[in-house]
């Protein structure tokens, strides 16, 4: 039975003993508030979470595979510059213009790197059309079409894009990235008339802002004549692609596409650009400068067509066969 005494209600004797409801001496559990710093962490980690989805996005949407369709070999893009003949008073002169410079950029995502191919102006090709020639006469005979038809043939690689650059444009594009650091191998001198420019530099590294940049890949006074050109147009084109990418010219990113847009032919949409861009920045792709395989003629340069093969091979690394 339970009793009642002294206001104080228990069981019955044997019974356990205890009272009723929470003690008074006992703390009351209370919600915990969130802190500052607990707020402050669930914030950065949704931030990060969603930097990285838009930066996994972002990748697959301009990773070249997927922007340029190709997914079984690097894309090769040609890379052509252009030179006019002027007169004496400095003026461009009516006429077929000549591909000064002829280069094949093959971008390998597996290896993340870019294979830039010089191919001497004088080398020997095949020009569907017209026979046997020099390769630059091939976009005298019929543009960046032809060129490229000719350079699928010689090296035996499909062309994806095109990039064609004139000289005016080149300069402009190298002082708007406030100029290329380079090591001048040694003094040059050279005055070229009938392509109406000179040529003054002294040995060392330095600076070269856009005229000076392109006397340095246009000199022609070598032993090793052209072969010693495209090395330097090797160098050179490193060291603007160093400085397109640095933090300061992707501020001038609308001032450089301009100019862009005013010299430069090609069949690259903005997305084309961007990704190859966005690569070069990701991965920080090695670029290996190579010269097409081949050997002095007395007209020509003679491809060798076994180690451009062991060339191509070379490009197809990180691709099954």
């Amino acid at each position: 039975m339970a009793r009642i005494g002294g206001g104080d209600i228990g069981l019955e004797p044997g019974g356990p003993a205890g009272p009723i409801g929470p003690s008074p001496f006992e703390p009351v559990e209370r919600p915990r508030l969130i802190t500052f710093w607990r707020m402050l962490f669930l914030v950065g980690a949704a931030i990060a979470a969603l930097v990285i989805t838009l930066y996994v996005l972002v990748s697959s949407w301009l990773a070249p595979e997927a922007t340029f369709g190709v997914g079984d070999r690097p894309v090769n893009i040609l890379i052509l510059g252009t030179d006019r003949t002027y007169d004496d008073h400095g003026k461009p002169m009516e006429g077929p213009v000549r591909a000064d410079v002829i280069m094949l950029a093959s971008v390998n995502p597996q290896v993340n790197k870019i294979y830039l191919v010089s191919i001497p102006r004088d080398t020997r090709a095949r020009i569907p059309g017209h026979g046997t020639n020099k390769v630059n006469a091939s976009h005298t005979f019929g543009g960046q079409d032809l060129t490229r038809r000719t350079v699928e043939d010689l090296v035996g690689v499909p062309i994806d894009r095109y990039v064609e650059a004139d000289f005016q444009g080149f300069v402009r594009i190298v002082d708007a990235l406030g100029g290329v650091e380079i090591d001048v191998d040694k003094d040059m001198r050279y005055v070229d008339r009938a392509g109406g420019f000179k040529v003054d530099l002294k040995k060392g590294r330095q600076v070269l802002d856009g005229a000076k940049a392109l006397g340095y890949v246009r000199y022609r006074a070598d032993a090793l004549g052209d072969i010693s050109r495209v090395r330097r147009q090797q160098t050179l084109l490193k060291a603007v692609a160093r400085q397109a990418v640095s933090l300061r010219n992707l501020r001038n990113a609308r001032k450089i596409l301009g100019i862009l847009m005013d010299h430069v032919r090609t069949d690259m949409s903005r997305r084309d650009m961007a990704s190859i861009g966005w690569f070069v920045v990701r991965t920080k792709a090695e670029v290996v400068s190579e010269t097409l395989p081949g050997e002095f003629s007395p007209l020509y340069w003679v491809p060798d067509q076994k180690r451009i093969d062991e060339l191509v091979d070379t490009m197809l690394e990180g691709f099954g066969k």
